[in-house]
């Protein structure tokens, strides 16, 4: 026979003290198992290196030659970071890993099986993480059951992540800086060309002054013909050619400068783009819970377990009684 003191906090209190040993025995024994799963389960190891990423936009021709005054913030900003986190899952940076800290043998895995690669490099993907943390800083981190090697990867990733940013922007520049020496060299192939036609004008016609209307600083002055067949067509033809020509030699010049201006900052040891807080080391503790929380969470988890149990019992067993 049930009493509503049976359904209420005090009741359940009192049916609890009185099966308290049922409660005790379910706490020791996930004490025991917590305990035995600590020591059983390989440790995990979690390294992490921190670091600032700078800028990109400082190493920018842009911004290293113009004197307007510019905000920039020293810090990159979260497409930079994006981009970070993007070239941190790529194939080429996996690949490296893999292959130079020979994480197949290590993990066991046959890269000549397409399953077992595609495993090796989710297993990989998953222990890899890289974050931005409240002080704007990177966080790049690697859990490994070994500390040491958590720890060499990790500061390998990064150092990897670094040369890959840095050659992204460095190869755009070069592209350009290519781009504009090639222009540099159709100008230096039509300037010689131009010479050798007004060095045969100026013999043909016996014409050396210079009447080039684009050189905006020359006084032009009253020419008188010389006698030479043909002086006025070898006038507008010497005038035509030598404007082209100064044109070109103008654009040169310009374009010279433009090149300069891109080839710096673009060799691998100028302007790195990452600035090192906290290198990676081998962790002392291992991830996750330690060996006295895990216990008490064990003994917490007991006694709920076995507070519900009891519950659960009594509540079949007076079921079973009113039934009958």
């Amino acid at each position: 026979m049930t009493t509503t003191q049976d359904h209420d906090l005090f009741g359940i209190i009192l049916l609890v003290r009185k099966h308290i040993g049922v409660v005790i025995r379910m706490a020791i024994l996930a004490i025991v198992l917590g305990g035995a799963l600590y020591i059983v389960i390989p440790k995990k190891y979690e390294a992490d290196t921190v670091f600032i990423l700078k800028n990109p936009l400082y190493a920018d021709r842009n911004n290293l030659y113009n004197n307007d005054t510019k905000f920039l913030d020293y810090a990159a900003n979260d497409d930079d970071i994006d981009r970070l986190i993007a070239m941190a899952s790529s194939d080429s940076l996996q690949n490296y890993v893999i292959r130079t800290m020979q994480l197949a043998t290590v993990y066991d895995l046959d890269t000549t099986k397409p399953e077992q690669l595609v495993k090796l490099r989710k297993c990989f993907k998953s222990r890899l993480k890289i974050y931005r943390n409240e002080y704007r800083n990177v966080v790049l981190t690697y859990t490994d059951k070994d500390p040491a090697r958590a720890a060499a990867i990790a500061n390998l990733c990064e150092n990897i992540l670094e040369h890959s940013l840095r050659e992204f922007y460095n190869g755009m520049r070069r592209n350009m800086f290519q781009s504009i020496e090639n222009r540099i060299r159709q100008e230096d192939s039509a300037i010689a060309v131009l010479t050798d036609t007004l060095g045969t004008l100026r013999e043909q016609y016996g014409i050396y002054d210079i009447i080039s209307p684009a050189r905006y600083n020359i006084m032009l002055s009253s020419m008188k013909d010389n006698g030479k067949p043909g002086y006025a067509r070898g006038v507008e033809l010497v005038q035509n050619i030598e404007s082209i020509k100064d044109e070109l030699v103008s654009d040169r010049a310009k374009h010279i400068t433009l090149a300069n201006q891109y080839a710096t900052g673009t060799q691998i040891n100028e302007m790195p783009l990452t600035q090192i807080i906290q290198s990676a080391k081998p962790p002392v503790k291992p991830r996750g819970l330690g060996l006295i929380l895990t216990l008490i969470v064990s003994a917490a988890l007991g006694v709920l377990f076995g507070i519900v149990y009891v519950l659960v019992a009594n509540y079949f067993r007076t079921s079973s009684i009113n039934s009958n």
